[in-house]
């Protein structure tokens, strides 16, 4: 008998510790935003296009630094750089 009062003293007090934290609290310090499938969506086709111009570019540098005569060693250098960022 003196155990079940011990478990039922010990279920009291964290009931009324939850609850007084619950009380004490602020809630969520800012609301909830739920992204949507549209803005999801609208994110990956903007960081597709940003990769697709990067790509472009560096096919650009390739095209710039590559397709001339490598007469020296710095232009020969430069043009393996560009094709391996590629």
């Amino acid at each position: 008998m003196d155990l079940s009062k011990v478990v039922a003293s010990l279920a009291l007090l964290l009931a009324a510790m939850l609850a007084i934290g619950y009380a004490r609290s602020e809630g969520a310090s800012a609301p909830v935003v739920r992204e949507t499938v549209q803005d999801r969506l609208l994110a990956r086709e903007a960081r597709r296009r940003a990769a697709l111009a990067e790509h472009d570019r560096r096919k650009e540098d390739v095209a710039r630094l590559c397709h001339r005569p490598l007469n020296s060693r710095a232009a020969l250098e430069a043009c393996r750089t560009a094709y391996r960022r590629l």
